[in-house]
């Protein structure tokens, strides 16, 4: 009798580190380790949504796919779902379907330019800022995440 009891608190001190376990390695995969990964794409992003957001009039959506950066753009909501902080992830994700916003408004744009329907344009561009300011809030976030992590 006494060894059953035994056997069951031993199982179950078993069961106990294995779930401790699983809870830290999901929670590290999930952290954001890469810290110069997710910089090179908060910077590839900027740069690529930067031209859009200071065009005066608009830009097509062919050319918001020149280059690969727009990759990296269209990816953002979905690279935003492994980050563990939750304010890069939102800035990442907002910024990811504001291009998207921006794009499918862009699409409207790919005639000639005469054409462009004067409250798409400015749609557009409020898409292309508020995408900016979403990288910078993301960034601004990285920065403290930065700032807060110990030195190896």
């Amino acid at each position: 009798m006494l060894w059953t009891v035994v056997q069951w608190v031993g199982a179950l001190a078993g069961i106990a580190a294995l779930t401790i376990q699983a809870v830290g390695a999901w929670r590290s995969r999930r952290d954001p380790h890469d810290l110069k990964g997710t910089r090179a794409v908060l910077d590839t992003a900027y740069g690529h949504v930067l031209p859009i957001a200071q065009g005066p009039n608009g830009t097509p959506s062919l050319r918001m796919v020149d280059g690969d950066a727009w990759r990296t753009m269209v990816d953002l909501p979905r690279y935003s779902e492994r980050l563990a902080d939750p304010v890069l992830r939102r800035s990442l994700h907002d910024a990811g379907l504001a291009y998207h916003l921006a794009f499918a408004l862009g699409t409207n744009l790919n005639g000639a330019q005469d054409t462009w329907p004067a409250d798409l344009v400015d749609r557009q561009m409020a898409a292309a800022r508020e995408c900016m300011d979403s990288i910078e809030s993301a960034r601004r976030q990285l920065d403290s995440i930065e700032r807060r992590k110990p030195a190896r």
